[in-house]
């Protein structure tokens, strides 16, 4: 298999990062006429609301593209260890870990320079790699 770099990865992620910030820019829409700096409830409701928004993002992009718009464009695929399509399962797995490993100072990433098969903490927990196309 032809591994993916952690600086492709990167970029990606960057692209992607991107997408999500206006999907949530338009989805915020509703809470404009909501103060929600005097009212503690609704600002947790507002932060699960963003978490579930881009966790459907990508779990949806990678479960049924085999990557989000960001990895087709730097030639990304997500496929699991046996070569086949991830499940829903694998994908929210390796969601909350890369958010879990970019957390933690970014540490869960690093791990790819280790590796020879370049996988970040959260390809290994949920069984995924990354492969060029």
């Amino acid at each position: 298999m032809n591994y993916v770099t952690i600086w492709r990865r990167s970029a990606s992620i960057l692209y992607d990062s991107l997408l999500v910030l206006a999907i949530l820019i338009i989805m915020s829409i509703p809470f404009f006429s909501f103060n929600l700096e005097e009212n503690f409830s609704l600002k947790i409701i507002v932060q699960i609301y963003y978490y579930l928004i881009t966790q459907y993002f990508f779990v949806w992009f990678w479960v049924n593209n085999e990557g989000t718009l960001g990895m087709k464009t730097w030639k990304i695929k997500i496929v699991s260890e046996d070569g086949n399509k991830i499940t829903y399962k694998e994908a929210i797995i390796r969601f909350n870990t890369a958010i879990l490993s970019f957390i933690f100072f970014g540490l869960g990433f690093l791990i790819s320079f280790l590796r020879k098969d370049k996988k970040c903490l959260h390809d290994f927990i949920s069984k995924t790699v990354l492969v060029k196309l």
